[in-house]
């Protein structure tokens, strides 16, 4: 919870000056803060994984989910750049300059879901490049089940759904009559609240609702001035695959310690994305 407060606090400092780097924007009514956990390496599970907190802002018609301290260090970077480089100076200083990753979170993609209006749009940086990709909005077909349970208070339905090469455990709440949810989960008659892949490689947690958030849905433009790679969806994932079986790739997990270093031209990767149907060619 104090780390929610903490997260919520630095959003807020920045919105003032983050509401003019939203393209086509629409006034958020609904802010959803979760709880991801990804396996980054499914032989090694309890000790290499990534915990980040994550964030849906829902706005009438669209929506976007993307990493909380990701967004708030691309905004302060633009919005405040003296602040944010004086902090990171602090940090270099006191020693703890391996911290870098965590500050920014490990999770950096940005999805955009009917933005443009009946597509899914998603950002992100990787292997030195910006890259990002439109496609339909498919959204998942689910069987909703007889389980429920309590989350934030709300009682919860469990639905399931097989969906972009996973089959995903879902729970929503009715109560709160928004169809959407954590990633590119949504469809159900009410708010997804929890969700978990069948074996468990990526786990979403709700810890908390901001209703009416001083805060806006749309494009964010931080990284415009330095241009998108745009790609279709399969190259996008497959690029991001051809990069994962770097050697580069692996130092940099390593280094933060969510992999192992290989000395071989190219690494071993024993984890895949949250959608796992798109080519892996190398």
């Amino acid at each position: 919870m104090k780390q929610l407060i903490f997260i919520l606090l630095l959003l807020a400092a920045t919105t003032a000056f983050a509401k003019d780097y939203v393209k086509d924007a629409d006034a958020a009514i609904l802010e959803v803060h979760y709880i991801r956990t990804a396996v980054n390496d499914t032989t090694k599970r309890n000790s290499h994984f990534s915990r980040d907190p994550v964030m849906l802002r829902i706005g009438k018609n669209k929506s976007v989910f993307c990493g909380t301290k990701r967004l708030w260090q691309d905004s302060i970077m633009v919005c405040d750049p003296a602040s944010f480089w004086a902090m990171d100076q602090a940090r270099t200083m006191s020693g703890k300059r391996d911290d870098t990753q965590l500050a920014c979170g490990y999770y950096w993609n940005y999805i955009y879901k009917n933005i443009p209006e009946g597509k899914v749009t998603e950002r992100c940086y990787f292997d030195m490049e910006r890259w990002q990709y439109s496609e339909d909005w498919e959204k998942p077909e689910w069987v909703i089940g007889d389980s429920t349970k309590t989350i934030l208070g709300y009682e919860c339905v469990e639905a399931i759904a097989d969906y972009r090469g996973r089959r995903w455990i879902a729970w929503f709440a009715p109560e709160i009559p928004i169809q959407d949810g954590p990633w590119k989960l949504c469809g159900l008659p009410g708010l997804i609240l929890e969700a978990h892949d069948a074996n468990n490689d990526y786990v979403f947690e709700a810890n908390g609702l901001v209703q009416n958030p001083n805060s806006e849905v749309g494009i964010f433009t931080y990284d415009d001035k330095w241009g998108f790679t745009t790609v279709t969806r399969d190259k996008f994932f497959n690029n991001w695959w051809k990069f994962q079986h770097s050697n580069f790739a692996a130092k940099i997990q390593a280094a933060y310690g969510v992999g192992t270093a290989s000395t071989n031209e190219k690494s071993e990767v024993n984890f895949d994305k949250e959608e796992t149907n798109y080519p892996h060619d190398l």
